[in-house]
């Protein structure tokens, strides 16, 4: 949700210190969680990268605009049938193929938590921010390496991360009191209405960015 705007303050945030800001908020999560990791997990991060491989192959038929469209318009129709009746639980072959579509929607409209989120909808507020926190820290680490592999985030990008740390900070500290409440049955509509955000900002920002 905070693409689009770090884009109209300056279209340098996007993606390295957009991307290094969530690894630094990933990993306070998964620190303060403390608790085992879903070891299934690693099928999701096999699914990235063919996920991410579709994703670049289609920018070069479509638009990065009309992409994001469809991806926010798909989004929305996972949460719909999540909200309605669908209720997928996190196995191999689910967590495998949220892998494949977070890569998907990462790289093409900067949406890659949706899919994941929507399969630990019914777990409970901890085991969710666990396993999608300590995703994220996988997913961020390999986006970070590319990005400066090919040159993409280098000292500008580093010093422009720093101005984001503190508001990342003060976020996750802000956000501690809310967890008791998401924790009391709430995880599942957290994650749909974030979810329904995330895909409607990336319609949003296929239209006018």
């Amino acid at each position: 949700m905070a693409v689009p705007v770090l884009v109209i303050v300056d279209p340098a945030y996007v993606p390295g210190p957009a991307v290094a800001a969530g690894l630094l908020l990933s990993v306070l999560v998964a620190r303060g969680e403390g608790l085992a990791v879903d070891r299934r997990l690693g099928w999701a991060a096999a699914g990235l990268l063919p996920g991410t491989a579709a994703a670049l192959l289609l920018l070069t038929w479509i638009s990065s605009e009309s992409l994001s469209i469809a991806v926010g318009v798909a989004v929305l129709l996972a949460v719909v049938l999540v909200a309605v009746r669908w209720r997928p639980t996190p196995t191999r072959a689910t967590l495998a193929v949220a892998g494949v579509a977070s890569g998907f929607l990462a790289t093409a409209a900067s949406v890659g938590g949706p899919p994941l989120a929507l399969v630990y909808a019914d777990s409970d507020g901890a085991r969710l921010r666990a396993n999608l926190s300590s995703f994220f820290v996988l997913t961020s680490v390999v986006a970070l390496a590319a990005l400066t592999v090919t040159g993409h985030f280098n000292q500008r990008e580093l010093r422009l991360t720093v101005l984001l740390v503190p508001a990342v900070v003060v976020g996750y500290l802000a956000s501690r009191p809310l967890r008791s409440w998401v924790d009391a049955g709430h995880a599942r509509s957290v994650v749909l209405a974030l979810s329904a955000t995330a895909g409607t900002v990336a319609v949003v920002q296929g239209i006018f960015f």
